[in-house]
């Protein structure tokens, strides 16, 4: 579990984790140089979870990567990421690790709730919008009644909570800490399922996300700077040349659309935000 200035959620998530009774669960935590006493909160209240402590920011991707280093040394076979703004249900590990008896499974995933909507679907299984594949949640925002139950092969497992075996680390190595954050989880998958994995989405498996609490919530300039240059990266690496020129245009339209409308409704924030975006893009950073 990576954490960063992560006090007000962190101690809720633990305590779910604590409920898990199957499988027995080993907790790290890996602090990402918080500034906060968030850290310390954890030493301090849950002396059986191993904290580890970075010290500066190394954001989600190699965040993360440090403590899969630590999972993989201490002799883990399965290893679950699980943002640290989250809340699980107590059969959640188990209903994944189900999964794993399918062959050729590799990375598994739960249903994901809103936590201030907790009826409420905020991925169903990981998917690209058609033609211009950009990555996008199934069954996003829908009541959990009126989604699929779909059990089964997905895309991609968002990061928010992703159970990986450790024979897909070792074929394909870790997260790619070149994503400034962003789109990591998708890359990881996607190499995954070039390497021979599946991954699979399970719907009985429940957890609640405190959607987007460490980068400010909502739709931030910062998400939306980095969601532009990750999906780029994306693009340049799983997309072939011919693709991206043939889409380029449209892209490029898009971007016009999006700056102009910014600019139109006076969210400055927003409109630079999406402007340093597509200038890293531009400038190859």
């Amino acid at each position: 579990m990576l954490n960063w200035n992560g006090g007000k959620v962190i101690g809720p998530c633990i305590e779910s984790l604590l409920a898990v009774r199957d499988p027995i669960l080993r907790i790290t935590v890996v602090d990402n140089g918080s500034t906060d006493s968030s850290a310390d909160d954890v030493a301090a209240r849950y002396p059986g979870v191993r904290l580890l402590r970075n010290g500066e920011n190394l954001l989600f991707a190699e965040g993360n990567n440090v403590g899969l280093r630590h999972a993989v040394a201490s002799g883990g076979r399965f290893f679950l990421l699980l943002n640290n703004d989250t809340e699980v249900d107590p059969s959640f590990a188990a209903e994944m690790m189900a999964a794993f008896d399918e062959p050729g499974v590799g990375i598994v995933g739960p249903r994901i709730f809103y936590h201030d909507d907790p009826g409420r679907l905020w991925y169903g299984g990981g998917d690209f919008f058609p033609g211009l594949w950009l990555p996008r949640h199934r069954d996003v925002r829908k009541p959990a009644g009126e989604a699929k139950d779909r059990r089964g092969p997905t895309r991609w497992v968002t990061g928010c909570a992703m159970l990986v075996r450790k024979e897909v680390i070792d074929d394909i190595g870790m997260l790619d800490p070149s994503y400034t954050i962003y789109c990591e989880d998708v890359d990881f998958c996607l190499r995954a399922s070039r390497a021979g994995w599946k991954c699979y989405h399970v719907p009985a498996a429940r957890v609640w996300h405190k959607v987007s609490s460490s980068s400010g919530g909502g739709f931030t300039p910062f998400k939306l700077e980095n969601r532009i240059v990750s999906t780029h990266r994306l693009f340049a690496r799983f997309k072939p040349l011919w693709w991206r020129a043939a889409l380029c245009p449209v892209f490029a339209a898009i971007s016009i659309v999006l700056l102009a409308g910014l600019l139109a409704t006076g969210r400055g924030a927003l409109f630079r935000g999406a402007a340093r975006g597509f200038g890293r893009v531009i400038a190859g950073r």
